[in-house]
C-alpha cells in the first residue's frame, strides 16, 4: 500500500482570524425547468421579442401574438415573460491569468443561473482564426463568465464528452482552452481561402466516364467541396451531441458555436443550387435544440473580409478571366458559409456574429439575449403521425410595430414523453446519468478527494478518497451476526475534451461485526482506491456508487491537473488534511475525504514537494507560505515557513504545517493555498502552488 503523505511532522501554528461575517445571498430561481414541451397535447417554446433599439419588449399582450403550424393558426393557449439576468459589470483583466486562480466552487442545481457550451469547430477553423479564438476565450472566461455560470468548452474534432465539461471551475476552462490547436486533419487551410496556384497549360485529363476534359483545378474543387461536406456533417453532429447532452441542466441554456460556417447548398458553374446532406443534420440539430431548450448562436471568427486576391496567390498563367472568377468564388464562399451560420441560429431562435472583428463584444451580445416570452399552444393531431408528416414547422407574427422576433422554426413528431420513455429503457442509464451529469447525485450523500502524487516503484497516480456514512447504507444482519452491505463503485478519469483516460468498476461488498458496524456509525467509513495516469494534464475525476439493496446512487467529482515531472519544474503532490475536530475519529483519509472543520480547529495539512535544487551539499533551501480565501477574497496570510529536508531525497521532500482555525470563524467554504519557493531555482519556476478547499461547519 502506498504511503501516507503526512510522514514528516514539522509543526508552524498559524492563527486564523474570525472573518467577517458575510450576509447571506439570496440564491436566484432559476430558469422555469420546462422551457420548451412537446406533447401531443401541448406544446410551448420560446420567444425572443425586441424593439428597434435591441432591448426585449417586456409588455407584449396574448391578442399582439399568433402561431402558425405547418401553415395553420393555432390558439396560443399561454404567454408570460421571463426576465433575464442584468449584465454584469467586466472585470478588469490586468491580473486575471498572472495572479491566483482559485478551484470554483460547485454549484447546485438551483444556483445555476446560465449552462453556456462553447463549441469550437475545429474541423473548420483556418490556422489564422485558431488563435483568435483562444484570445476570445480567454478573454471570455477573465471578464464575461458570472457567478451562477455552468460552461463547458468542447472541441467538434475531438472526443465527445460534453457533460464531463460543464464546470464553474476556470482552471478547467482555461485548460480547456490551452489545448485548442489548429486541427491539421480539418479543411488545412491557412486563411480564410486556400491559395491559388499556377495554371499550366498541360493540366487537363479525360474523365473516362464522359469522355469530357478536366482540368486538375476542377478536380481539387470537387475534392475540397467533398471534404468540407464530411467535416460540415462531422461539426453539426458533434453540436447536436452537446445540445442533446444540455438536455437536463438547469437555468437558460445557450451554445455558442465558434465556425468559419458550411454550404447548405452547393452550387454548380451556372451558379444553381442543390440541396446537400447539410440541412437534414441542421434540422436534427433544430429538433434536439427544441427539445432541450437551448438556443444556439454562430460566430464567425473570420472577421470582416475583403474576398480579393492576396500575396500569397500564385497567379502564374492567368488571365484576367481566372481573376475575376475567383473574386467572384470567393464572395460566394464566403456568403454561402456565412448563410449556414445564420440559418442554424435562427432556426433555434439565436443570431449568427459575423463580420465582426470583435468576437468579445459578439459574445456580449449573446449573453445579454436572456429574456423571451413563453408561448404555449395546442398542436393538431396529425402534428404527431408519422404518416403525414416528419417535420412541423412553425411561424410566428406579432403585430406590434417595430418589433423584431425569435424562435424555433419547428420539431419532428415525436412526443417528449415517448423519447424520455426510449431513454430509460437501458437499466443503467442513471449510473451514466450520474457520472456524467455536472451535479452530484445525493440520494447517498458521500464525500470525494483526489490526491496526486508520484512515486518511484509506481510513477505518477492519484490516490481517491471517498467517504460514506454507515446510516446511508442498506446494512442487513447476516445469519453469524455480522452487518453486511453491497456496493457497485464507478470511477472515470476524464480528460479536458471528455476522452475516457482510466476507469474503474468495481462490485464491493462490505462486512462488519457487530463492534465495528457500531463504531463506524458515528464516523463513516472510506473507500480507498488509486488511479494509475498514464500522461500529464488536467483531469476531471467523476465516482458514483450504487446501493444494491436501496437501489439509490450518490455521486461527486474533481478536477485534478497531473503535472509532468519530466520538465523538472518544482512541484507539489495533493494535500492532506487530519484533525482530531474533523468528523473522521482522527483518521487522517477520513479528514482529507471529508474536509469539515469546526470553528476552532487545529488543520494538520501536508504535502510532497518534488524536483527541488540542491546546493554543493545536496541540501535543498525551501520555504513555504500559507494563504486562506473566503469566496475569492484573501482573509488570511501567513509567514514564510522554512522546510525542513532532514533525512529525505531532494527530488522527494515531505512537510507537514498546522493551521488554527479562529473560534468565530463563520461557516462556509474555503480554499487552502500552500506556495512552496525554492531560494536555488531560476525565478520563473522558483515557486509552486497547490490547492484543497475545505469547509467550515457549526
Amino acid at each position: 500500500m502506498y504511503r501516507t503523505l503526512l510522514t514528516i511532522l514539522v509543526t508552524a501554528l498559524f492563527a486564523v482570524l474570525a472573518a467577517a461575517q458575510d450576509v447571506p445571498t439570496p440564491v436566484p430561481s432559476s430558469t422555469p425547468e420546462d422551457v420548451v414541451k412537446i406533447s401531443t397535447s401541448l406544446v410551448q417554446f420560446d420567444v425572443s421579442v425586441t424593439g428597434k433599439d435591441g432591448r426585449p419588449i417586456t409588455d407584449l399582450r396574448p391578442d399582439e401574438i399568433r402561431v402558425f403550424e405547418n401553415g395553420k393558426e393555432r390558439k396560443v393557449s399561454g404567454l408570460s415573460f421571463i426576465a433575464g439576468e442584468p449584465a454584469a459589470v467586466p472585470v478588469s483583466t490586468s491580473s486575471s491569468r498572472t495572479t491566483t486562480i482559485l478551484p470554483g466552487r460547485k454549484l447546485k442545481a438551483n444556483e445555476v443561473r446560465r449552462a453556456i457550451a462553447i463549441v469550437v469547430d475545429d474541423l473548420t477553423l483556418s490556422f489564422e482564426s485558431t488563435d483568435f479564438v483562444r484570445q476570445t476565450l480567454r478573454r471570455f472566461v477573465d471578464t464575461q463568465m458570472q457567478d451562477g455560470d455552468l460552461v463547458a468548452i468542447v472541441r467538434s474534432g475531438g472526443a465527445m464528452g460534453a457533460l464531463q465539461q460543464f464546470t464553474s471551475d476556470k482552471r478547467q476552462l482555461y485548460a480547456a482552452i490551452d489545448r485548442i490547436h489548429w486541427n491539421a486533419l480539418g479543411n488545412g487551410r491557412i486563411g480564410t481561402f486556400n491559395p491559388v496556384e499556377p495554371k499550366f497549360p498541360f493540366g487537363q485529363s479525360v474523365d473516362p466516364g464522359t469522355g469530357e476534359e478536366t482540368s486538375l483545378e476542377d478536380i481539387n474543387r470537387a475534392n475540397a467541396e467533398y471534404r468540407e461536406n464530411i467535416f460540415a456533417t462531422g461539426s453539426l453532429g458533434a453540436l447536436n451531441y452537446v445540445i442533446r447532452g444540455m438536455r437536463d441542466l438547469p437555468g437558460r441554456k445557450s451554445v455558442l458555436m465558434l465556425s468559419e460556417g458550411f454550404r447548405l447548398f452547393t452550387r454548380d458553374e451556372g451558379g444553381n443550387l442543390s440541396s446537400t446532406r447539410i440541412v437534414d443534420a441542421v434540422r436534427m440539430v433544430t429538433d434536439s435544440a427544441n427539445r432541450a431548450a437551448v438556443v444556439v448562436y454562430t460566430l464567425d471568427p473570420r472577421g470582416l473580409q475583403v474576398p480579393m486576391l492576396e500575396a500569397r496567390d500564385n497567379t502564374l498563367y492567368w488571365t484576367q478571366e481566372d481573376r475575376d472568377k475567383e473574386v467572384e468564388s470567393r464572395t460566394a464562399d464566403l456568403r454561402d458559409t456565412q448563410d449556414g451560420l445564420r440559418y442554424l441560429a435562427e432556426e433555434t431562435g439565436g443570431f449568427a456574429i459575423v463580420n465582426n472583428n470583435n468576437l468579445s463584444k459578439g459574445i456580449r451580445k449573446i449573453l445579454d439575449d436572456q429574456s423571451y416570452y413563453l408561448v404555449a399552444y395546442e398542436p393538431d393531431d396529425a402534428a404527431f403521425d408519422p404518416q403525414k408528416l416528419r417535420f412541423n414547422k412553425i411561424e410566428i407574427k406579432v403585430s406590434r410595430p417595430g418589433a423584431n422576433i425569435r424562435y424555433r422554426r419547428g420539431y419532428f413528431n415525436v412526443g417528449d414523453k415517448q423519447l424520455s420513455e426510449n431513454r430509460n429503457a437501458d437499466p443503467d442509464q442513471r449510473i451514466v446519468d450520474a457520472v456524467t451529469s455536472p451535479f452530484a447525485e445525493s440520494e447517498i450523500p458521500i464525500h470525494f478527494n483526489a490526491i496526486y502524487n508520484y512515486d518511484q516503484k509506481h510513477g505518477a497516480y492519484v490516490r481517491s478518497l471517498l467517504h460514506m456514512n454507515i446510516a446511508d447504507l442498506d446494512f442487513k444482519k447476516q445469519a453469524d451476526g455480522r452487518m453486511k452491505a453491497a456496493l457497485d463503485v464507478f470511477a472515470y478519469a476524464f480528460t479536458e475534451n471528455g476522452r475516457v483516460a482510466a476507469k474503474q468498476q468495481k462490485a464491493y461488498t462490505i462486512a462488519l461485526t457487530p463492534e465495528n458496524y457500531e463504531k463506524l456509525r458515528s464516523s463513516g467509513f472510506v473507500y480507498d482506491f488509486l488511479f494509475p495516469i498514464e500522461k500529464p494534464g488536467p483531469y476531471q475525476l467523476r465516482v458514483a456508487i450504487r446501493d444494491k439493496g436501496l437501489n439509490k446512487i450518490g455521486s461527486a467529482s474533481q478536477f485534478i491537473e497531473v503535472p509532468d515531472l519530466k520538465k523538472a519544474r518544482l512541484t507539489l503532490s495533493g494535500v492532506v488534511l487530519d484533525s482530531a475536530g474533523a468528523k473522521s475519529g482522527a483518521n487522517p483519509l477520513a479528514a482529507t475525504a471529508i474536509r469539515e472543520f469546526k470553528p476552532g480547529s487545529h488543520i494538520d495539512y501536508g504535502s510532497v514537494v518534488f524536483n527541488a535544487k540542491t546546493a554543493n551539499a545536496g541540501q535543498t533551501n525551501l520555504t513555504s507560505k500559507l494563504r486562506v480565501f473566503r469566496d475569492g477574497k484573501l482573509i488570511f496570510e501567513g509567514k514564510p515557513q522554512a522546510i525542513s529536508q532532514g533525512g529525505q531525497p531532494a527530488n522527494s521532500v515531505a512537510f507537514m504545517g498546522t493551521i488554527s482555525l479562529g473560534s468565530k470563524l463563520a461557516a462556509g467554504d474555503y480554499v487552502m493555498e500552500i506556495a512552496v519557493t525554492d531560494s536555488l531555482a531560476k525565478a520563473k519556476n522558483s515557486t509552486a502552488l497547490q490547492y484543497v478547499q475545505f469547509s467550515v461547519t457549526e
